[in-house]
């Protein structure tokens, strides 16, 4: 049996690789930004503007939907949480990145390479991605309002943790996720960054196996969580 300080190392050690990582990634976002200030009278500014405030739609929906509280629990797999978020973090940044390049590729900044290897801006294509981002953040936003104290970003069962089976939960195991899931689909389109929907590819696989994870953690841990999943499905409503 692991000693209670050994967990407590583990634990200093996973938020201190959490810290590294979101260090790393807001100089990287740094750059970003200033790669986008030298190239600001070339860019497609509704673009921008339209990814920009997605984004902060999406940071404003967290923090009003966020209720948890101060109630202890036993977390496990933390190591997802530092994975995802590095995924998480790239999946906003490098669209910009590409998008970029794809104008500089445009605008004939590399002579070497053909201007139509990447199609031209498709505005439905952006449409489309940030109806799918907005749509996941509602999902994501109203799973976690709903459920409340018992929200959180790690797998963890509070000290005395209850099954929800309101609002999404009537309908759906797992609603936070599938918020992520359209997120992270959308996100890359808005900017019509094609090849960026490899990281969306990686973060779902990511998110698919937390989901198992956790669904294993649960059935364990919580009264009635065994039935619950047999009157509901994953994801998607009479689907999975």
């Amino acid at each position: 049996m692991i000693d209670p300080e050994d967990w407590k190392e583990v634990g200093r050690m996973e938020e201190l690789i959490n810290w590294i990582i979101s260090i790393v990634m807001l100089l990287f976002m740094v750059k970003t930004g200033e790669l986008l200030a030298q190239n600001w009278d070339f860019l497609n500014h509704l673009l921008i503007y339209t990814y920009i405030g997605i984004l902060f739609f999406y940071l404003l929906a967290e923090k009003a939907a966020y209720r948890g509280s101060n109630i202890k629990g036993r977390q496990s797999k933390k190591w997802t949480r530092s994975l995802l978020l590095l995924f998480w973090w790239a999946l906003l940044i490098v669209p910009v990145l590409e998008y970029s390049f794809d104008l500089h590729l445009e605008l004939g900044f590399y002579p070497h390479l053909e201007s139509n290897l990447y199609p031209q801006q498709n505005f439905a294509v952006t449409i489309a991605g940030a109806s799918l981002a907005l749509i996941g953040t509602g999902i994501r936003a109203w799973s976690m309002w709903t459920l409340g104290k018992y929200f959180s970003a790690h797998i963890e069962i509070k000290n005395d943790h209850q099954l929800i089976e309101s609002g999404p939960y009537k309908l759906i195991r797992h609603p936070a996720y599938a918020g992520n899931i359209l997120q992270a689909v959308g996100i890359p389109l808005i900017l019509n960054a094609y090849l960026s929907l490899s990281i969306s590819a990686v973060l779902i696989l990511l998110f698919l196996y937390r989901l198992k994870l956790e669904e294993e953690t649960l059935i364990q841990e919580i009264k009635g969580y065994r039935d619950y999943i047999k009157r509901t499905d994953r994801l998607i409503p009479k689907l999975w």
